[in-house]
């Protein structure tokens, strides 16, 4: 018995050593390329996936940038956003079937080509198996795909730098990398400039003919303007969606910063390790000094975009993205063959900081990560799952929403936008969405885009109805101010009609505000105590304040750093609200006059009786009087609501 399980052993064995003895002479013959290597790597760390639609303040603005790509709005115009026409394609969620297939295509693409490439760029210090460990190890373990292709540009274009660089790498900048550039500028505003200077600053180092800068520059507004065109924008409107949407991304330093304390420990880490990456950018092996410092200027300006992303809103999450795609710059320099001690340790420093800040659920499991995108591939073939998941969504986000009939008959067939931010409830019911251009309000940073909102509100051509979900506070701003144009407006030209626990509608009734009249002005520091002049009846009172902006060093220490948060202490210190600098002096409701706010979840204007702020410096506050009255206008609007909703009962009185 056992001499027949050791013989059975033994061919077993021959078979298999048979086997691999074919496949060594296979692959001597044939050896597999990086790339194949790399897609493969690409496949066995599987990490994108079809997802449903949801709630929420992120959720409502992914499905805004859906429904506005469905309905071919205007960016730029009609919608303002960090993200543009094509922002739907960091995201495949399905909202319209159709666009998550292109959301998805496009994300699976860019995924495994940046796999290849990292392959193909750690095969010359690690070789083919040890890059290819490597790759997936990083691709496994950290959550790098919203960074891909910012960290795939600056690969291709360190790769057109390399001192062993081919005719490929400059062609891959110029026509790759004009492509890549002119898809994430129509993606994602503080993403695809980026991108796009550093295909610049590659070619200037690479040295390129007057013909290859044609080459790239041409293809690649070319390409811009036909992807603009094809989402059905307007020629114009392309600057507007460029300076519109430099407005948000200028803004969202000083609005967004979460006030979290962050430890020297962690400030250090990473402005080491930005440091430590630009030390081996210089030191990496380069055609000549010219692509040497053109290859830290690359570097330096994609890390400063990281670093950015990481301190603004100082929290694990970002973080733990930023330091790992700090660590996919890392791992894409030119190192050479006698630099893979320190590469290696660099990957070890980085990845730990990285980790730390937010472990990852790896993903390690290579069969389960081949069973997920199968799954994924099945989804992408099957019509009808897809709107499975569209329609359990839908329903599941009704329950949430839970809008009653009567308010979805005052709202059938009219133009109705959303406040503050629950735009994905016009997608769930289906509403007739008219948004706003910052179509939620805590976006609109700065007076332009303030002022933006409030020119849609008071424009008769604008929004019919609007709802309102129950008044919030947004990262400690107040709702009132949160932008405080876009709210006066509201209320001087829209009424209460209709509220439930949930929701509140308002219908436009025409303009019921008359022009500011100035008060008087009082200069103060921090900490003075200003008294409010209170509104007499008919009348608002508002305030404007002067200075509240930085300036000087304190431009630069937002610009390098973050802002100081400037709070606002009402009443004696009863509440306080943080300010936003950029809306500061536009107009902030302090004061209403008995009878004009009932208060409530739905309060939109604040009773303020003093107010002092803290974080800033000598600042000028400006108090005007606004004239209150109900124009004829109202009454109309009010029998057609009841009569709309079946209120016989007012409609005899």
């Amino acid at each position: 018995m056992c001499v027949t399980l050791q013989g059975r052993a033994s061919r077993y064995a021959a078979a298999i050593e048979q086997v691999l003895d074919r496949a060594r002479h296979f692959l001597g013959r044939h050896p597999i390329p990086p790339w194949a290597v790399g897609l493969a790597v690409g496949i066995f760390t599987w990490q994108l996936f079809f997802t449903g639609p949801t709630t929420g303040v992120d959720g409502s603005w992914i499905g805004g940038l859906y429904m506005a790509a469905h309905d071919g709005r205007d960016f730029g115009t009609d919608i303002v956003f960090s993200y543009g026409p094509l922002g739907f394609l960091a995201f495949p969620a399905l909202w319209y079937s159709g666009l998550a297939v292109v959301s998805f295509l496009y994300g699976s693409a860019i995924y495994l080509i940046f796999a290849a490439t990292l392959v193909w760029v750690l095969r010359r210090s690690l070789g083919k198996l040890g890059g290819a460990a490597i790759a997936f190890a990083f691709l496994a373990t950290f959550p790098t795909v919203e960074q891909l292709p910012l960290v795939l540009a600056v690969a291709w274009a360190l790769m057109a730098l390399h001192g062993d660089r081919s005719r490929f790498a400059v062609n891959l900048v110029i026509f790759g990398g004009a492509t890549l550039a002119a898809v994430e500028c129509l993606v994602k505003l503080s993403v695809g400039p980026p991108i796009f200077l550093a295909f610049v600053i590659a070619l200037a180092g690479a040295r390129a003919t007057k013909r290859q800068w044609l080459a790239f520059v041409g293809l690649f507004f070319a390409e811009l303007i036909l992807l603009w065109l094809v989402m059905g924008q307007a020629l114009p409107d392309l600057p507007d969606y460029f300076v519109n949407g430099e407005q948000v991304a200028s803004g969202y330093n000083e609005a967004m910063r979460i006030n979290m304390a962050a430890g020297w420990e962690a400030v250090a880490a990473v402005l080491g390790g930005i440091l430590v990456t630009l030390g081996a950018a210089f030191g990496g092996s380069y055609r000549d000094s010219r692509a040497r410092w053109c290859a830290v200027g690359l570097v330096g300006l994609a890390s400063f975009v990281v670093y950015k992303y990481g301190v603004v809103r100082f929290e694990p999450n970002h973080m733990a993205i930023a330091m790992s795609t700090l660590l996919g710059f890392w791992l894409v320099l030119p190192w050479s063959r006698r630099r893979v001690a320190l590469q290696l340790c660099g990957l070890a420093a980085i990845g730990f900081v990285a980790l730390h800040s937010y472990p990852n659920p790896a993903r390690l499991d290579v069969i389960e990560n081949v069973t997920a995108l199968g799954e994924q591939v099945g989804t992408l073939f099957s019509p009808a799952e897809r709107n499975q998941i569209t329609a359990d969504a839908r329903e599941a986000m009704k329950e949430t929403y839970d809008l009653d009939p009567r308010t979805l008959r005052l709202l059938d067939g009219r133009r109705v936008d959303v406040d503050p931010w629950e735009v994905a409830v016009a997608w769930a019911y289906p509403l007739n969405w008219s948004p706003l251009p910052v179509f939620q309000n805590y976006t609109a940073y700065t007076s332009r885009l303030d002022d933006l909102n409030a020119s849609v509100v008071e424009d008769p051509r604008g929004p019919e109805l609007i709802l309102r979900s129950v008044v919030r506070s947004f990262e400690e701003r107040h709702p009132a101010w949160d932008p405080p144009d876009q709210n006066l407006a509201v209320f001087c030209n829209f009424t209460p009609q209709r509220a439930t626990a949930q929701w509140q509608v308002l219908r436009r009734t025409g303009d019921r505000c008359g022009e500011p009249r100035f008060i008087n002005e009082v200069v103060g520091g921090p900490g003075t105590v200003v008294a409010v002049p209170q509104a007499k009846r008919g009348e608002l009172v508002i305030l404007r304040i002067q200075g509240v902006e930085p300036s000087g060093l304190g431009k630069l220490r937002s610009l390098l750093w973050r802002p100081r948060l400037v709070y606002a202490y009402l009443n004696d210190g009863e509440v306080k609200y943080r300010l936003v600098p950029g809306t500061a002096d536009d107009d902030l409701v302090v004061s209403p006059g008995p009878g004009l706010d009932a208060g409530g979840v739905f309060a939109q204007l604040p009773a303020v009786v003093n107010i002092r702020l803290e974080g800033i410096g000598d600042v000028r506050y400006d108090f005007y009087r606004v004239k209150v009255w109900s124009p004829r206008e109202t009454r109309l609007a009010q029998l057609d609501v009841d009569l709309l909703t079946g209120r016989s009962d007012r409609i005899r009185r």
